[in-house]
């Protein structure tokens, strides 16, 4: 088959590679869209030369179409799929209860940014037949995933006004269900052009540039004067994260969305202590966040312009570099053209 791999050091090509190995217990499928996750940036920056064959092929948020579903239960040849790529051991009190994403002997499972993939049976998801899939990769990805994942754990009432801090992936797809909850939206970030795409697309109230505006007094003009009273950050930056718990009012909610690796140093008395700030974080989907949001796109969730380029497989390498340097919206990759 061809897929999309990652050579490390912001390299990355189309090549044939070998088919999928298929283990017991696992679904071989048909890969038809492909979406791109900034958390892939890790990766295509990454060092892959102690891989075999130096490289590893990518991709997490994927729909496709089942070839052989081998032993699952309620899957069948042609079914439309999505995925959930955290893989649990299934026999934990996380697992039992659905929760994959939290089970000490999480694996994850990808590589979707290729033509097949073969995947447990837990890890993937029967989709309804009249949902495109492009739009399913949508809802069955993180982009609206992760975004449902902290709005349920949050205190939100139409017309509020809630600080989004990042408009890549995550800050588009929460920004969208911010304002299907009847949510007013703010928004910082440093890229022009996905402060243009966010209200445009998103339907973003409001954006700033970090780099230009004061941050603090644009929020408190919009909160009585004492700051938001939710902030989800969207982009990892540690520097955005920090600035979060000072920007948010006392006894406000950060919700963090972002991915961040390299520590954040705060002053829990200043931070949170004093000022009474609850501080969550919001990870992954399961398959029951995955039926609710079909329920929400069916009730009129619009998340379909949040994806600025769909590209076939030839085109992964030039959008990927495109994407890193925050130059596009959501990208979905077509493997099979």
């Amino acid at each position: 088959m061809r897929a999309v791999r990652f050579l490390g050091n912001g390299v990355a090509d189309v090549a044939e590679v070998q088919d999928p190995k298929r283990e017991a217990g696992e679904v071989y499928i048909k890969v038809m869209s492909s979406a791109l996750c900034g958390s892939e940036n890790k990766g295509y920056f990454g060092d892959h030369s102690g891989r075999p064959g130096g490289y590893y092929i990518p991709g997490h948020e994927m729909s496709g179409e089942v070839l052989d579903p081998g032993a699952a239960k309620g899957l069948a040849k042609g079914d439309r799929v999505v995925v959930q790529i955290m893989d649990g051991c299934g026999k934990c009190p996380y697992c039992k209860n659905g929760t994959y994403q939290f089970c000490e002997q999480l694996k994850y499972e990808g590589g979707s940014h290729a033509q097949y993939i073969s995947l447990p049976e837990k890890c993937v998801i029967k989709a309804p037949d009249d949902i495109d899939y492009d739009m399913l990769v949508l809802l069955g990805g993180d982009t609206v995933g992760v975004a449902n994942r902290a709005a349920n754990q949050l205190d939100l009432r139409p017309g509020m006004w809630v600080f989004v801090s990042g408009a890549g992936p995550i800050g588009l797809g929460v920004t969208a269900l911010l304002k299907y909850k009847g949510c007013k939206v703010v928004v910082s970030e440093p890229s022009a052009y996905r402060r243009d795409y966010i209200v445009k697309h998103a339907g973003a109230d409001l954006v700033l540039d970090p780099a230009v505006d004061d941050l603090k007094a644009r929020l408190r003009e919009l909160s009585d004067g004492i700051g938001p009273e939710i902030i989800i950050e969207c982009s990892g930056n540690p520097r955005a994260q920090l600035q979060a718990l000072e920007l948010v009012r006392c006894g406000g909610t950060v919700m963090l969305c972002g991915e961040n690796y390299e520590g954040l140093t705060i002053v829990p008395s200043n931070h949170i202590i004093h000022k009474e700030v609850t501080l969550k974080g919001a990870f992954y989907f399961t398959a029951d966040d995955f039926v609710d949001i079909v329920k929400m796109y069916r009730d009129g969730l619009d998340v379909s312009g949040l994806v600025s380029h769909k590209v076939p497989l030839d085109g992964a390498p030039d959008i990927i570099r495109e994407f890193s340097q925050g130059k596009t919206g959501k990208v979905i990759i077509h493997p099979q053209e």
